[in-house]
């Protein structure tokens, strides 16, 4: 191979042609050149790992080692007319995901959002714990599974539903008694 043909061979742009996921490589054409398979460039793989396949259609840099094609790597990751730039602000870092789920930063603002599509779900998993410092709203029906503690005033603005019992310092709702009132059919006034 001339010296001119390696050295146009170490750094071109192309486009990723197919995806092999199971072996973690993908086919680039670059002008009238199509890699065989190989390797895409990853942030991490040691201890800790990143994994994000890029997809047909995805422009790519190809880096070829002493300009041989044959080991080239896919570095991915260059904006273009069917893929823009998804922001038009230097404050905001996005991370996009194929079925339109994101999370957002905007620095300006200081604000950080996770956008899920229809039907999308989400599920942290700490054993240890978690905690939310600083007020927390949330919208829609909310479910909890096991021991709940409030330190801290409670407020309902509807109704408070008990299967069981409430218990307030001690005194059951459902058993606790009224002295000097006498069983029978009569009912007690609630207190005033």
């Amino acid at each position: 191979m001339d010296l001119a043909r390696l050295i146009s061979n170490l750094i071109r742009t192309g486009t990723v042609v197919s995806v092999d996921i199971d072996a973690g490589l993908c086919r680039v054409a670059s002008g009238d050149l199509t890699t065989n398979w190989i390797q895409w460039l990853t942030l991490r793989a040691g201890t800790t790992v990143t994994w994000s396949a890029p997809t047909p259609g995805e422009q790519v840099i190809l880096l070829s080692p002493e300009g041989d094609t044959a080991n080239a790597i896919a570095l991915c990751g260059l904006y273009s007319e069917q893929v823009p730039a998804p922001a038009a602000s230097g404050a905001v870092s996005l991370l996009r995901f194929a079925d339109g789920a994101q999370l957002r930063y905007d620095a300006d603002t200081h604000a950080l959002e996770a956008l899920l599509p229809s039907g999308g779900t989400f599920t942290v998993t700490a054993d240890g714990g978690s905690t939310i410092n600083g007020p927390l709203t949330v919208n829609g029906e909310t479910t909890l599974n096991g021991n709940t503690a409030v330190v801290g005033n409670a407020s309902v603005s509807g109704t408070a539903t008990a299967d069981v019992d409430v218990v307030g310092a001690g005194i059951s709702l459902k058993g606790h008694v009224h002295l000097g009132v006498q069983r029978g059919n009569g009912l007690t006034d609630p207190p005033q």
